[in-house]
């Protein structure tokens, strides 16, 4: 998908959406960012390409919604967005209106904020510095939104002390690093946005448990170049949560048997080699880690797998086998939720030299995905058409698999398997 710049040019139009965490770590929400979202702040974009361009953010903020681990989607809406009624088209309803503090404050865009409000939608304050005139947002803030990253304590407090009282929820962002989400913690904050959540917090002397192991055994089973039903069988019924999910998987409505499904050796066969490596893959990652606090980054890891196989078989890539990149997502984010070194971690996973220095942030092609899955991740858009020219992939395929993989995701989740 491509979209014009305010000079006419044409751009790949990129969806991403970034976690918004509560005080206990747990997912509250989303924010959807895309490449072109302040395009609609200018007169000089026509109404087709303004429309365009709102419709596609709409839909990806309603399609990217999973039902599980937080709800919520916050969407920037610049003023004449906000004036043309373009937020009306998502459901009130865990929809928050996110608009910047600097919006040019008009008696029409008032009243249409006053509108929204009263049709039952939330409104966050975007970016508050406490800039004068800015009154009248903030009394209809529900949400405000204070950058904390390079800001004195002092600062964060004087604004934080604006808010008035009662106060608007406040958000900290750009939460960066697990010390600055501890103060802005302290300091009241109900709700944090940041990539604090994917630094891991080195655990000294942390070994991997008997039962971590039995894990990554099977790990290899499913991963060696024949299939092993046998092999494969014995090891799911040695492990009771694996076996109990993968029944109540099969015979969940998404499958709807004629009659129940109570063997591993009839549910091993039923599903197929290829099926079941790909669901025991997430299941395996989901159980090493079952702490809610890491629920994000296991989440995160599964929409990387699939994005990453998507976007190399839509591209044509040759250059690697779609399924090492696979496992190169999945595996991605495993320092922090293990909170181990990835350079002990990749001593048990199954996966090749190439794909174990990639992980272990060494420069190499491998290494290069994971960087690009954090570019998208972030909205570092410039970047991300770098990275994506040099692998010479297609861009229209990068964006289209990250959305599919990120739907693929909350369909695995939202289905309780």
């Amino acid at each position: 998908m491509t979209q014009a710049t305010k000079t006419g040019m044409t751009m790949h139009q990129f969806f991403a959406t970034q976690p918004v965490f509560n005080r206990r770590q747990r997912v509250w929400g989303h924010e959807l960012i895309y490449r072109g979202q302040d395009l609609t702040r200018f007169a000089d974009v026509s109404d087709d390409h303004f429309f365009a361009l709102e419709r596609s953010a709409n839909a990806y903020a309603t399609n990217l919604r999973g039902k599980v681990g937080g709800n919520k989607m916050m969407r920037n809406f610049t003023e004449r967005s906000i004036m043309k009624k373009a937020p009306s088209a998502l459901d009130p309803k865990g929809s928050i209106v996110e608009v910047s503090e600097a919006s040019a404050i008009t008696p029409e865009f008032i009243a249409s904020l006053d509108q929204l409000k009263k049709n039952g939608y939330r409104i966050a304050v975007d970016d508050f510095e406490g800039l004068p005139g800015s009154e009248p947002l903030l009394e209809r803030a529900d949400l405000l939104k204070i950058d904390i990253l390079e800001k004195r304590p002092q600062d964060i407090l004087k604004l934080c002390n604006m808010a008035g009282d009662p106060s608007p929820v406040l958000v900290a962002k750009n939460v960066d690093y697990i010390e600055l989400f501890n103060l802005a913690k302290a300091m009241g904050f109900s709700l944090f946005q940041g990539t604090f959540f994917k630094k891991a917090e080195i655990l000294e002397d942390r070994k991997l448990t008997s039962s971590e192991l039995t894990r990554m055994e099977l790990f290899k089973i499913i991963e060696t170049g024949e299939p092993d039903f046998k092999a494969l069988s014995a090891a799911i019924s040695k492990d009771a949560s694996i076996s109990y999910r993968l029944l109540v998987f099969l015979n969940s409505a998404a499958f709807s048997f004629p009659t129940e499904i109570t063997s591993i050796d009839h549910a091993v066969v039923l599903l197929g080699w290829q099926q079941i490596k790909t669901w025991l893959r997430i299941a395996i990652l989901n159980d090493l880690s079952p702490s809610p606090t890491k629920a994000e980054l296991i989440r995160l890891a599964s929409q990387r797998s699939s994005f990453f196989k998507l976007a190399a078989q839509r591209s044509g890539y040759k250059a690697h086998d779609p399924d090492k990149l696979f496992l190169l997502g999945l595996f991605s984010l495993l320092e922090p939720i293990m909170d181990m070194f990835m350079e002990e971690l990749v001593e048990s996973l199954p996966v090749d030299d190439e794909i174990k220095a990639g992980l272990c942030r060494e420069k190499n092609v491998y290494s290069l995905w994971i960087e690009m899955a954090s570019r998208m991740e972030a909205g570092h858009w410039s970047f991300l058409d770098r990275i994506v020219a040099y692998l010479k992939l297609d861009p229209h395929a990068v964006a289209k698999s990250y959305y599919d993989a990120h739907v693929l995701t909350n369909s695995f989740y939202d289905s309780g398997a």
